[in-house]
This record gives structure tokens, sequence and C-alpha cells, in this order.
């Protein structure tokens, strides 16, 4: 009875944003989180105002304050916490519900890397009723799209996962700590003290596969605004799916050119760890998988143009197994 109620307070509470759903385990978890942004943004304005969403912090701080929480709130909340503990659990166990299918249809492939959940996530459909339902709760089966309110700014929505599959050669030679030195080298660099038309930090980054979000912070703050959660969420389903589990990413800020270069890095930095620990959680993504750094406004997307909004964008990339 528990698991019907909670299928039908899920279909209730995100069937607006998503139309009338069949099963409640295909909710992403950018819809989920976007609903909860959508039914709670009174409540986060009126109690939690300065908590994150990473860390858990707002929905502790939503449940801390349930007394004065809508209802339609701590509804939305609890399906998304039980969304994800469920995904999580199912994630767990699918090797072990899946066994029998997996041995048949991938001989051969070694675990390790995600190899072994590529292999039987491409030959899926022919699996048993039981591994099917598996994969259905681990949230393997969610449509990865960005939403209007998406602000992506170079990546086709059709074809985010199999871009973000690409990793380029100087790719896999990318770590946050690399990435740092590139900055402090480029801040003492005499010939770079310009803003207009500053020559890109690192010439290769903006082209290569890559998620990039303009992401919706408060002024001069790290903290994610409500109206971005979903996008956020866009990033944990991307990083969810079987065929990018196997797989490392650098999560990289960037500011615009307005306020000093100094203080451009520094909240640079502190609003990719935000984005970083708000994939790990809520959303579950394993710490090792994501490196995180801010890059300022040494890397801008649009050089003629220093001071343009646009500049403020966070990329996902990936950097290899």
């Amino acid at each position: 009875m528990r698991k019907i109620a909670l299928a039908c307070t899920l279909a209730l509470i995100f069937s607006p944003v998503l139309g009338d759903l069949a099963v409640a385990q295909t909710i992403g978890y950018a819809d989920a989180v976007g609903a909860m942004a959508a039914a709670c943004r009174t409540d986060i304005d009126k109690y939690c105002k300065k908590e994150n969403l990473g860390g858990g912090r707002v929905g502790r701080c939503l449940t801390t304050n349930a007394n004065g929480v809508s209802a339609g709130c701590k509804a939305t909340v609890a399906a998304l916490t039980e969304l994800v503990r469920k995904r999580k659990a199912a994630q767990a166990s699918i090797m072990q519900v899946c066994d029998v299918d997996i041995r048949r249809l991938c001989q051969g492939i070694a675990p390790g890397d995600g190899n072994l959940l590529e292999c039987f996530f491409n030959a899926r459909r022919s699996v048993g009723t039981k591994c099917q339902q598996a994969v259905a709760d681990a949230g393997y089966e969610v449509t990865i799209a960005p939403g209007q309110d998406t602000d992506q700014v170079n990546l086709d929505p059709n074809n985010i996962i199999s871009v973000l599959q690409h990793v380029d050669a100087f790719a896999h030679t990318l770590t946050a700590a690399s990435l740092r030195q590139m900055v402090v080298k480029g801040m003492n660099d005499p010939s770079r003290v310009q803003r207009l038309n500053r020559p890109p930090l690192v010439p290769q980054l903006n082209n290569l596969a890559q998620l990039t979000i303009a992401i919706q912070f408060d002024l001069n703050s790290a903290r994610i605004r409500p109206d971005s959660f979903r996008a956020v969420g866009l990033m944990a389903d991307a990083l969810n799916h079987p065929l990018l589990t196997g797989y490392r990413f650098i999560v990289i800020g960037n500011t615009d050119a307005t306020g000093s270069r100094e203080h451009n890095l520094k909240l640079s930095q502190e609003r990719a760890d935000a984005i970083r620990e708000a994939l790990i959680r809520p959303f579950g993504i394993d710490p090792a998988r994501l490196q995180a750094v801010g890059l300022g406004e040494e890397d801008l997307l649009y050089p003629d143009r220093p001071a343009d909004p646009k500049n403020r964008r966070v990329q996902l990339i990936n950097i290899g197994r």
C-alpha cells in the first residue's frame, strides 16, 4: 500500500510538469527537483533564503520548518527524497537482480569503469521483467532533455548523452589542479591585463564535448537560485546515465568581467564547488567522479563582450575514465 500511495503522490505532484505518467520511476532528477522548486518557492524564500541546494540543506531546512511549510511543498520534498532513495537502492542492486541477463548478454565484458553496465544497457530490451523494473527504478530510462527554462549554451538537446560520451584527447590531460595553475599563470601575465578581447586561457576548452548551462546564483554568492534547480538536476540525469557512469567530469565555473579579477576567481570556485556538492547530494553522484574548478573571468565565452552576463556559465566536461 505504501508503494502505491507513493506512486500516486509522485504522479499528482509531478503531472503538471510532466503530463500523465505511467510509472513514477521514469521521472528525471531535473523534472523532480524542478517541481520541488516550483512548489516550494515561497517556502524557500521565507525559511531557507540562505541555504544552498548542495548537501541536502534546502531539504533539511524545509523539514525543520515543517510546521510552517505549505502542504504541497512538504509532499513534494518527501516524494523527491523517496525518489532519490529508491533510485540509489535500485542502482546498488541492479547487478544482482539482472545477474542472469547480464551474464547472458555481456559475456567477456569485465566489470569496472562502467563497461559492464554500458554493455547491459545497450542490450537491455531482451531482459526479464524483474530486471526491466530494476532498470526503470534505477532511473536508467529517464529522458535527458532540457526544459524551456534551461539556458543551454552549446549542446543539442537531442543528443546530450552521445555528445558527452565523446572524450577529446586534450580532455584526458585536464584536471582541476592543472586548470588552477593555468589561471594563476594567466592572471600574472601582463599581456592579459586588458579585459576586452583577452585571449582565451585554454583555447581548446570551449570546443570540447560538454554540457554548458547558465546557472542562476544569488548576487555575489554561490547560492543556487530555485530557478536553476532543474538545470542542476539535468546535469545529475546526464551523469546518472548508464553510458556515462564510467566517466569522470570537471565542473567549471565562469563569471563575466565585472568586479575585480581576484573576486571573480574566488566566486567562480565557490560556485563550481556548490554545483559539485549538489550533484553529490541530494542527487547521489559519486564524489570520485567529479572535480570542480573556477576560472573566474579568464576564459570568457564572448571576449569581445567581457561584461555580457552570458559569460556566466557552468561547464560539465568529460575527462575520461
